[in-house]
C-alpha cells in the first residue's frame, strides 16, 4: 500500500470487485472496516426512483447484515443537483396527481429513513449538493462535505417549496433553537427567509451560518477527495455506541401567530415590487408548513404531521398550471427531451437549477432576453442542446 492512501477512498478503484448491491442509478460498495458507500449513478446524480430505491435497500441491506454503517457519496463533480424535476412537471402538467403524492411521500420517506435506521449513515459531499441532495444531507446522523460545497434549497426558483423533508427539517431546527423567554419570531423569520430566497451557502462553512449544516454534528474537509475516507472513520466513531434516534412528537410550531408575522413579511415585498404575485402564494405556502398550518397557538407536533403538512402544500403549488407551462414550451424545441406519455417515476434526468430557474421565470411572459445568461446555465443549454422557448401568450 502507498503510504497516505488511506486517507483517500476513489470509488474507481474498486469497480473491479463485485458490487454489494446494484439498482438502476446506484452502486453500493464495501469500502473495507464493515462500511458501505452508496454511489449515485444518475444522470448529474440527479435523485429520481432508481436512487430513492438504492437509499432504501442499502440501507436495509446494512442493518440486515453485519456492516457498522454507510456512507452515501461520490467522486464526481457534483454530489446531486437535486430531485428529477422534469418528473416532477410532467407528472403535474399530465395531472398524475396518486403518482406526484407517491413519488413525494417516498421521497420524504426515504430521506427519514436516512434519520431513523439501526446503523449510523454519513454523506460526503462536494460540489452542487441541491434541492433533494441537500434534503438528503440535512437528514443523516452526519455530513462530512468539502470546503467547496456549494449547499442550498433552491426548490423556489421553480415555484415549489422543498418536498422532501427539507421544509419540514428547518421547522425541526427552528424549534430546536426556541428558549424559554424566547421571542422565537426572528428565529422563524430567519429559517423562512432561507428558504423563500432560495439561498444557497458558497462554501461548506458558509453553510453552518444558514442552517443546512450543523456545528456539533457536520464537520469540512479542505481536500475533496478525502471526504469519503473521513465520512468512513465518522461512521466507525458512531458505530461503537450507536442508539437509533427517537422519532420527533416536541417540534414547537407557532400556528396563526407566526403565520401573521410571515404573511406580513411577504406582503411588504410585494408591496415594494420585491415579489410577484405566484412569488407569495410560494411564500405562504412556505409560512404555512413552518408553522404548522392554521393553529390556534403555539403547539408541539410531530415529524410525520409536519411532513403531511408539506406534502400537501408542495402538491398544490404542483397544480399552479403557469409554472409548468414554460417546462412544456422548452420540452417541445429540443429534440434531446423527448416527452414519453408512459411517465414513470425513474424518468431522465433533470435540469440544474440555474437553467431550471430561467425557464421557469419566462412563464411569468417576460423576454428571455432581460436575463444575463451566467456561465453555468450557458453550459447546461450547450449540454441539452435546448433553445431558449418562446414565452407562453
Amino acid at each position: 500500500m502507498i503510504p497516505g492512501s488511506a486517507a483517500f477512498i476513489i470509488l474507481d478503484n474498486y469497480r473491479n470487485r463485485a458490487p454489494v448491491h446494484k439498482t438502476s442509478e446506484t452502486i453500493l460498495h464495501d469500502i473495507g472496516d464493515g462500511v458501505l458507500t452508496l454511489e449515485f449513478t444518475s444522470m448529474h446524480n440527479t435523485i429520481g426512483e432508481g436512487v430513492l430505491r438504492g437509499i432504501n435497500e442499502s440501507i436495509q441491506i446494512a442493518e440486515e447484515g453485519d456492516w457498522k454503517g454507510l456512507v452515501i457519496g461520490n467522486n464526481a463533480a457534483n454530489f446531486s443537483v437535486g430531485a428529477n424535476l422534469m418528473m416532477i412537471a410532467m407528472m403535474a402538467y399530465q395531472q398524475e396527481w396518486d403518482q406526484l403524492n407517491f413519488a413525494v411521500n417516498m421521497f420524504q420517506q426515504t430521506t427519514m429513513r436516512c434519520r431513523y435506521s439501526t446503523i449510523p449513515v454519513v454523506i460526503a459531499t462536494q460540489g452542487y449538493v441541491f434541492g433533494g441532495g441537500c434534503e438528503t444531507l440535512m437528514h443523516c446522523d452526519a455530513a462530512v462535505c468539502a470546503a467547496e460545497s456549494y449547499i442550498g434549497l433552491v426548490e423556489v426558483g421553480v415555484g415549489l417549496i422543498p418536498g422532501g423533508g427539507g421544509t419540514k427539517e428547518f421547522a425541526v431546527r427552528a424549534s430546536d433553537l426556541f428558549f424559554e423567554g424566547d421571542v422565537q419570531m426572528p428565529t422563524l423569520i430567519d429559517k423562512f427567509k432561507t428558504i423563500a430566497l432560495g439561498t444557497v451557502g458558497t462554501s461548506a462553512q458558509e453553510a453552518f451560518n444558514y442552517g443546512y449544516l450543523l456545528k456539533h454534528r457536520d464537520t469540512v474537509v479542505m481536500n475533496k477527495d478525502r471526504n469519503i475516507a473521513e465520512a468512513k472513520h465518522k461512521v466507525l466513531e458512531l458505530a461503537e455506541n450507536y442508539v437509533m434516534p427517537s422519532q420527533r412528537t416536541d417540534i414547537t410550531v407557532l400556528g396563526r401567530a407566526g403565520l401573521a408575522a410571515l404573511y406580513i413579511a411577504a406582503n411588504e415585498l410585494k408591496r415594494g415590487n420585491y415579489a410577484s404575485e405566484h412569488d407569495i402564494k410560494i411564500a405562504h405556502k412556505l409560512a404555512w408548513v413552518l408553522c404548522g398550518g392554521d393553529l390556534t397557538g403555539a403547539q408541539q407536533v410531530s415529524e410525520q404531521y409536519l411532513l403531511d403538512v408539506e406534502r400537501e402544500a408542495f402538491l398544490s403549488l404542483c397544480g399552479e398550471q403557469k409554472r409548468w407551462n414554460a417546462f412544456n414550451t422548452c420540452c417541445k424545441t429540443t429534440n434531446r427531451l423527448e416527452i414519453n406519455n408512459t411517465l414513470t417515476l425513474n424518468l431522465y434526468h433533470t435540469m440544474e437549477a440555474y437553467i431550471v430557474k430561467h425557464i421557469a421565470r419566462l412563464s411569468e411572459n417576460q423576454n428571455a432576453a432581460d436575463f444575463a445568461i451566467t456561465a453555468p446555465t450557458t453550459w447546461l443549454l450547450t449540454s441539452f442542446n435546448i433553445s431558449w422557448p418562446t414565452p407562453p401568450n
